[in-house]
């Protein structure tokens, strides 16, 4: 092994040393990588055909929330389906959200993204509907997965009074050769990538940095380390079951939405403030927030 690889490789093992040792001390990840505190349903929509075109994670009960639930609309990586993030999507759903995935697999336009948005929006004034009169449609977020989170970005950019933040895991490198810069952001946006050998490719820490250096929004950088224990990479967002681990990544981007669309000031505290708790979490090394 070249030097400048055994150094890395050292720094590395000692950051998760440290992240073991130090990451019951956040409590806001901790708090938020639990489940949250509501039964949570699935459904599915189909088209005049019978084919699936969106997924569904939402609160059981609306009635138990004692408020309207904000609305999240997810974009998958390539060749990848909604059912791929069900323990995210669902996690999120856990915490009040209403979540719509497109099933489709070639998300990068944007556009089923957010087609997906405005059919929950629709659904919401529809009478007779499961989602009539029980959801934020002033409150929306747009989210997603490595060709999903360029697509996320892209929904964003075009659907700005609807869609009120961003959330981005493993922005691909590559995204913005065809596309609009990052810089036309006018919503707050949180970009996570990891440090693992993938990513290291397709969406380096370095340039998920850039990204969130050109946003002159509010905005939040989350770079981490490991994720249940493992090395977190470019898939560990997908399920345990399609070779995922997923459960690090809970925690963050759930008190994100909480803060973004919930106004929520506990979560806020990982962003926020003097010392924003996701920038001293040792497993979240280069991380940054504003």
């Amino acid at each position: 092994m070249p030097d400048d690889d055994h150094t890395h490789a050292s720094e590395l093992f000692a950051e998760r040393q440290a992240a073991k040792a130090h990451y019951p001390g956040y409590p806001v990840e901790a708090a938020y990588t639990k489940p949250g505190p509501y039964a949570t349903t699935t459904g599915t929509v189909t088209d005049g055909a019978g084919n699936a075109i969106y997924d569904l994670y939402y609160p059981e009960d609306y009635a138990a929330l004692g408020f309207k639930s904000p609305i999240v609309t997810w974009g998958n990586g390539t060749w990848g389906i909604p059912p791929y993030y069900s323990t995210l999507l669902g996690h999120l759903a856990s915490y009040g959200f209403s979540v719509i995935g497109t099933t489709s697999q070639a998300t990068g336009s944007g556009v089923e993204i957010g087609d997906a948005a405005h059919y929950l929006v629709t659904q919401a004034g529809t009478a007779g509907s499961t989602f009539y009169g029980n959801l934020d449609v002033t409150r929306v977020a747009a989210a997603g997965h490595s060709q999903g989170a360029g697509g996320a970005t892209l929904a964003a950019l075009n659907n700005p009074a609807l869609i009120k933040t961003l959330m981005t895991f493993s922005l691909p490198i590559t995204y913005w050769l065809n596309g609009p810069s990052i810089a036309q952001l006018t919503r707050p946006a949180f970009l996570t990538s990891t440090h693992g050998i993938f990513d290291s490719v397709i969406a380096p820490p370095v340039i998920e940095r850039i990204f969130y250096e050109t946003l002159t929004v509010p905005a939040a950088l989350g770079i981490i380390l490991d994720s249940d224990g493992k090395r977190a990479d470019h898939a560990s967002i997908e399920d345990i079951a399609y070779g995922g681990n997923p459960g690090g990544e809970l925690g963050y981007p759930t008190a994100w939405l909480a803060y973004q669309l919930r106004s929520d000031p506990t979560a806020a505290a990982a962003f926020t403030g003097a010392h924003p708790e996701l920038v001293s979490n040792s497993n979240w090394p280069g991380s940054a927030a504003r």
